[in-house]
């Protein structure tokens, strides 16, 4: 084969000199001159020597000219037999996922293969190859993106790579490789895909093999595995803070999910947290968690001073050590401000539309509320205007009707400069003035706001509720589905929340059992009731559905102010 083939086009150019040598046999006329007889005599006796001798020198004209057009479209050997390697063009792909960190007690995975590299296969490679390097994890790096002829320089860059923290996916790094070698003039393309073997690496596998069938006939792919596979690996797959907010001085809860990624059972596995670079703050032990097994644990810490703080999770190191800890960055608080606008204050504190709001925030005892890492201030509609909202976490809106244009703006700049803002819209809450104001004029709500449906003192939705839930709905959607009603009845008016929920326990009860003939736990059914019939039951199991206490909103406020 050649490399250049559009240059055999030059062999043409063999014609040239036979035409020369045809045109000029034809360029000579005869003259008659005594004097020449002799030379003619001569020249007759040398003829044939001299034809033989033209054709010699025509030969060799063309000759000439088949090789300069050969050796311009530059021939290769396809199958080099005895004739010595060919130059390659390779692609070498080097696994740098965390699974390649995993040592033998001498070298890591990582290690190996950087040295099997550079001292084995780039050594194979003939005189004039070019090689291009790229590293794979879950994302291509193209450490040398265009082959070079430089193999030193190539060996530093692969001795000089890094180890990466993240999983392992080598289809992209196939294709990219591919990529690189297409249109290239090399007779030898090949691909040297070096890796530990990981299941992750490989959960492609049909694209994998596809992709290196249908390109076998003009690139060949080598895959290296390196290290021996360990039976033994534990993981710290999950650290999450449970509290929503995290005060100072105050005990905070980490759950800890550990993973058994070997093929052996596990025990007695410490799991130890610690805040920064300080000792343990406390330590639990898993006694047990057989191959493929997850467990998750409970750890406290208190974080002594504001600000960012790092939490780590660790257990003892085995030979894969980068999955042995993980760490999760938390803002420590001092206190959080809440301002509560009162949008309804009543007569009477039971009648206030923060009722039931203040006391979710602080669900402490009275004489402990100023301590409390949530502070909150409750004010009347007409005091908006004079509050400084800089000196606030969390702004809370709680059925106010409308507000001065000083105050809307007021509360843009708060949220522009990262503070919270929570609109309970109510009764009072004129929809066109928020929908133009805090939708269209400033973007500071999620959607439109439609005018209010049902009262929130009767409970008519009740009968449309039934028929929005599907026949057989299972217990979690459609509790749910009737706790989501009672919440749309009293979501414009707290005061109303105790006898709203006293009531539904009455004119729910039939239409719970309707949907979920199947008993709770410790109660009986004398009947399975048909579609249609409303079977009493007991105000106890009503209860357990319904039930929705106040300071389960807790969490959703502080997760906004988190």
């Amino acid at each position: 084969m050649f490399l250049n083939p559009l240059l055999l086009f030059g062999l043409s150019a063999v014609s040239l000199p036979i035409l020369i040598h045809l045109l000029n046999r034809r360029k000579y006329h005869r003259v008659v001159w005594a004097a020449m007889r002799f030379v003619q005599l001569a020249m007759q006796k040398n003829q044939r020597r001299m034809d033989i001798e033209d054709l010699i020198l025509l030969a060799l004209r063309c000759l000439l000219l088949i090789l300069l057009a050969l050796a311009l479209a530059r021939p290769v050997l396809k199958d080099t037999g005895g004739w010595g390697p060919s130059r390659v063009t390779a692609v070498i792909v080097l696994d740098n996922s965390y699974s390649m960190a995993q040592t033998d007690g001498t070298a890591t995975r990582f290690d190996l293969a950087r040295k099997k590299v550079a001292d084995q296969i780039i050594n194979t490679f003939p005189s004039g190859s070019s090689v291009s390097f790229l590293l794979a994890s879950d994302i291509v790096s193209e450490v040398i993106p265009e082959p070079t002829y430089d193999l030193n320089f190539a060996r530093e860059r692969i001795m000089a790579a890094q180890l990466c923290d993240r999983g392992t996916n080598l289809l992209p790094a196939l294709q990219r490789a591919l990529k690189i070698l297409e249109g290239r003039p090399a007779v030898r393309k090949e691909i040297y895909l070096i890796t530990d073997g990981q299941a992750s690496g490989f959960r492609q596998t049909g694209d994998l093999r596809q992709l290196m069938e249908d390109n076998r006939k003009d690139v060949r792919t080598h895959i290296v595995l390196v290290g021996d596979p360990d039976p033994r690996n534990l993981a710290v797959t999950a650290l999450r803070m449970a509290s929503a907010l995290a005060p100072v001085n105050q005990s905070l809860r980490f759950e800890v999910q550990v993973t058994n990624e070997g093929r052996t059972e596990a025990r007695d596995v410490p799991v130890r947290v610690a805040i920064d670079d300080e000792p343990a703050a406390e330590e639990t032990l898993i006694a047990s968690l057989a191959p493929g097994e997850a467990k998750s644990v409970s750890l406290f810490a208190k974080l002594r001073v504001e600000g960012f703080h790092t939490v780590t999770a660790r257990i003892p190191h085995d030979q894969l050590p980068r999955d042995d800890e993980r760490s999760i960055v938390v803002h420590a608080i001092k206190q959080v401000q809440v301002l509560l606008v009162d949008g309804k204050p009543g007569r009477e504190a039971r009648e206030s539309e923060t009722f039931f709001l203040r006391p979710a925030l602080q669900p402490v005892d009275p004489a402990a509320q100023d301590r409390f890492y949530i502070q909150a201030r409750v004010i009347t509609p007409g005091e908006l205007d004079a509050t400084r909202l800089d000196e606030f976490d969390v702004i809370v809106l709680a059925n106010l009707s409308d507000m001065s244009a000083a105050a809307v703006g007021g509360l843009e700049r708060a949220v522009r400069d990262g503070r919270g803002l929570i609109i309970f819209p109510g009764d009072l809450v004129n929809t066109a003035f928020y929908n133009e104001q805090f939708l269209t004029q400033r973007g500071l709500l999620p959607a439109k706001l439609g005018e209010a449906r049902g009262d929130a003192c009767t409970l008519h939705v009740a009968s449309r509720l039934a028929e929005a839930i599907e026949d057989g709905a299972d217990l979690r959607r459609a509790s749910g589905a009737i706790r989501a009603g009672v919440w749309h009845l009293v979501g414009h008016s707290y005061e109303q929340l105790p006898e709203i929920i006293a009531r539904a326990e009455e004119e729910f009860a039939a239409l719970v059992d309707v949907l979920l003939p199947q008993p709770l736990a410790g109660e009986t059914q004398a009947a399975t009731p048909v579609k249609g019939e409303a079977v009493p039951i007991t105000k106890a199991r009503a209860r357990s559905l319904l039930h929705f206490p106040a300071a389960n909103m807790a969490p959703a406020l502080t997760r906004k102010t988190g």
